[in-house]
């Protein structure tokens, strides 16, 4: 591969954008105002009863904080990109479900609570988040990125 260099800087770049993407959001939504604005988004979805609602929210802020510590510091990597890709897919359903729905709801997805107007945008910049985790998820499946990693042991029963 002759641009490995160039794709490893680049896949590093976009592990640290998504850290701190992650990291910022879910600290935006530490508020109670934030939260209860996501809770009601979660509500307004009606996919699952409303006592969900605040659970599901406080569960999802802290994945996103700790999914984004984890690219951030690479901290079992592969295992916050399994995560990360599937709180993204989480969103992305969300979103499309709403919007195929015709639904009106609010969202506080980045700490400022807004009406959702433009469905295609939010959806397709959704979309892009699951495309941008799911990269994350192929690098970190390659062979250099198991370093650390505990490897079988072999044992020689071959004197026995």
């Amino acid at each position: 591969m002759r641009n490995s260099g160039t794709t490893k800087r680049l896949l590093t770049l976009l592990r640290v954008g998504l850290g701190l993407f992650f990291i910022v959001n879910s600290l935006m939504k530490l508020n109670a105002r934030a939260l209860w604005e996501n809770a009601q988004f979660m509500t307004g979805c009606d996919v699952l009863p409303e006592w969900c609602s605040m659970p599901l929210t406080c569960l999802g802020m802290m994945m996103e904080l700790v999914v984004g510590v984890c690219l951030l510091f690479r901290i079992d990597y592969r295992g916050a990109t399994i995560w990360g890709t599937t709180m993204a897919g989480v969103f992305f359903t969300l979103y499309a479900q709403a919007w195929a729905r015709g639904l009106s709801l609010s969202c506080a997805c980045t700490g400022s609570a807004h009406q959702i107007d433009n469905y295609p945008m939010d959806t397709g910049a959704r979309l892009l988040l699951v495309g941008a985790m799911l990269l994350l998820l192929w690098d970190s499946r390659r062979r250099s990125n198991l370093i650390g990693r505990k490897r079988g042991r072999k044992f020689d029963f071959s004197d026995a």
